[in-house]
C-alpha cells in the first residue's frame, strides 16, 4: 500500500508507465523516497518536486561508485567519509577534505540519476510506494541549496497577513499643492537642405542605352522610273500647206468722192472702216506677192 496517493481522483491504481508516477510526485512538490517495483526495485529521492538522486537496489554505496569512476581517490574517501550505524555518510565530503573537485562529484552524481531515470522512464509498474521526508542514507542532499525555488501553487490560497487593529491610524498629512511640472521643452534641429545638382546635358559617363530605337525602313516602288533621256530628238516643223493664188485685179486709181460733212463720231467710225479696209488691201497686196 501507498503511504501518499498521488492520483486522488481515482478510486484505484491501473498499471502504467513508471514516468507518469514520477511526474505525479513532482506536480504535487513533495519530498521523501518514491520507491518502484521494478526488476531489480528503482528508489527515487526527490525535496520539494525535484529529483536529487536515483538509483537501482543493485547498485553499490556512492563512495565506492565515485572511486570507481575516478573521481576520488580512496585516501580522499576516507577522509570524506563518516560511518554511523553501518552507512557511509558523505554530506559533509567537501567540508572535511577541501582537496576534493566538487564540481567533479556533482557531474558524476548528476549523470547516475540520469542513467536511471532514463531506463526506467518507460517500464510499466503495477504500484508504487512514497515515504515523505526519508533522504537519501549517504546525506547528499546537503550538497545542494537548503531551500530550492519552488513555483507558487495555484490550488493552495495563499495565506494573507492579518493587520492589526489596534494600531492607531497616522494622522493625515497637510495637503500642499502640488508644483505643476515643467514641460520639457524639445529641440527640434532643422533638417539639412539638400540641393539637387542640375546634371550635365552631356553625360559621357552614364549607362549605356539599352532601349532599341526604332528604324524606319523606306519601301522601294515596285515601278522602276523612266530611264534618261540621252539621245535627241529632231524636232521637225510643222508644214503649211500651199493656199492656191488668187489674181487680184489690180488697183484703180481712186476717186474723189465728196462726202457731206458728219458729225465726229461718225467721222471716228469711218476712219476706223478706212483703216480696217486699207488692212485687208494690203493683206491680198502680201497674198498675191507670195504667189
Amino acid at each position: 500500500m501507498a503511504n501518499t496517493n498521488l492520483f486522488p481522483d481515482e478510486t484505484g491504481f491501473s498499471p502504467r508507465p513508471a514516468w507518469q508516477v514520477i511526474e505525479a510526485a513532482r506536480r504535487q512538490y513533495l519530498s521523501g523516497e518514491l520507491t518502484l517495483p521494478t526488476k531489480p526495485a528503482t528508489k527515487i529521492f526527490l525535496r520539494d518536486g525535484t529529483v536529487y538522486f536515483a538509483e537501482r537496489s543493485s547498485d553499490g554505496t556512492l563512495p565506492i561508485r565515485l572511486m570507481l569512476e575516478g573521481v576520488i581517490t580512496r585516501e580522499q574517501m576516507q577522509r570524506a567519509t563518516v560511518i554511523v550505524n553501518g552507512v557511509e555518510h558523505v554530506g559533509r565530503m567537501f567540508d572535511k577534505d577541501p582537496t576534493i573537485d566538487r564540481a567533479s562529484v556533482e557531474l558524476c552524481t548528476e549523470l547516475f540519476t540520469d542513467d536511471v531515470m532514463v531506463d526506467v522512464a518507460n517500464v510499466p509498474v503495477n504500484g508504487y510506494e512514497m515515504s515523505l521526508y526519508r533522504r537519501h542514507p549517504s546525506g547528499i542532499d546537503r550538497w545542494y541549496p537548503q531551500s530550492l525555488p519552488v513555483m507558487a501553487r495555484h490550488s493552495e490560497p495563499q495565506p494573507v497577513a492579518a493587520l492589526p487593529t489596534d494600531v492607531p491610524e497616522p494622522a493625515a498629512a497637510p495637503k500642499v499643492a502640488a508644483k505643476p511640472e515643467p514641460k520639457p521643452v524639445v529641440k527640434v534641429e532643422p533638417k539639412p537642405v539638400v540641393q539637387a545638382q542640375a546634371e550635365p546635358r552631356n553625360k559621357l559617363n552614364g549607362p549605356p542605352i539599352t532601349q532599341a530605337v526604332p528604324v524606319t525602313v523606306l519601301v522601294e516602288s515596285a515601278i522602276p522610273p523612266p530611264p534618261p533621256i540621252t539621245q535627241t530628238v529632231p524636232v521637225i516643223p510643222p508644214v503649211t500647206a500651199a493656199r492656191p493664188g488668187r489674181t487680184m485685179p489690180a488697183p484703180t486709181a481712186q476717186i474723189p468722192v465728196t462726202l457731206p460733212a458728219r458729225s465726229s463720231a461718225e467721222a471716228d467710225a469711218s476712219e476706223i472702216a478706212d483703216e480696217v479696209a486699207e488692212a485687208i488691201k494690203r493683206v491680198f497686196a502680201g497674198m498675191g506677192t507670195g504667189q
